[in-house]
């Protein structure tokens, strides 16, 4: 298994970007996604990897029970949470007992989160192109996939993170056509959402202008969770560069508040606004 997943990171090598693409990128984190995505054993238990929870499936179960706290104000979302619970049947992910809910993984309730967040902001996302930059395993894609029926969902990660979120997705009913890129593969695009989840603000500046460029000056909404942790040398986009460039962007708090400076930057672009193409 070890000559295979060298082979293939190999293979892919050629169609990454040379040198730090993110602060999540190092070579442990990409070759376990890439074992979990070809082997049932390392698949079966990925989510609580310590590997893996580096990056990923970290959240707390104080975090968790804030995130239920917050999408208990949507009373038609909160009541739907056996929908939900079903993405937590693969990867074996840690679950505590919330009273109100039973057993779900903190790390799901925060994908329900950021559910909740866009129902409030957009109302519908029916019909919409989506697109997110940095997918993980595919669990946002899936919790947006069990409330809304988007037309098509562009998830944009490094190969072996796509590799496993395309296992991963696989397991369900997803309404959305769905199609994997990674950054040099995509193109420009107009979208009705472009979704990034921490992934584009630690990102080095010269990657998130290839970003700006292609999707999120082109998108007509957008939804980012912003957090600054990048070190120095890369240069990123602060919140209020981004404000500045993104047209219609405001900004809004975190909750709950993960990190001194993280905040939520979300946008309409009235100029780029698009009605959703309808499929009937």
């Amino acid at each position: 298994m070890k000559r295979l997943v060298k082979k293939m990171l190999k293979k892919l090598a050629g169609r990454w970007i040379p040198g730090p693409t993110s602060v999540s990128d190092n070579e442990a984190y990409p070759q376990l996604c890439l074992r979990a995505s070809n082997d049932n054993r390392v698949f079966e238990n990925f989510r609580r990897n310590p590997v893996y929870n580096e990056i990923l499936e970290h959240v707390s179960e104080e975090q968790g029970k804030a995130y239920l706290e917050l999408i208990s104000r949507d009373p038609e979302m909160f009541g739907a949470m056996a929908r939900f619970r079903t993405n937590d049947d693969f990867g074996n992910p840690r679950t505590f007992e919330y009273s109100s809910v039973g057993s779900i993984s903190p790390s799901t309730l925060r994908y329900v989160k950021v559910l909740a967040d866009l129902k409030a902001h957009f109302k519908t996302l029916d019909h919409f192109d989506i697109c997110e930059i940095g997918v993980g395993y595919g669990g946002q894609c899936r919790i947006i996939n069990a409330w809304f029926k988007p037309a098509t969902y562009t998830l944009v990660d490094i190969p072996p993170a796509l590799a496993l979120a395309r296992r991963y997705l696989e397991k369900y009913t997803i309404p959305s056509a769905l199609s994997c890129r990674a950054m040099n593969e995509l193109a420009h695009q107009d979208c009705d959402l472009v979704i990034s989840n921490y992934a584009f603000t630690e990102l080095p500046r010269s990657l998130q202008d290839v970003y700006l460029e292609k999707v999120i000056l082109r998108s007509a909404r957008g939804y980012m969770t912003y957090n600054e942790i990048t070190p120095v040398e890369f240069n990123s986009y602060k919140a209020h560069d981004l404000l500045r460039m993104i047209p219609g962007a405001e900004r809004i708090d975190e909750e709950p508040l993960t990190h001194p400076k993280n905040c939520i930057i979300v946008w309409t672009n009235t100029e780029r606004k698009r009605v959703a193409r309808s499929r009937l």
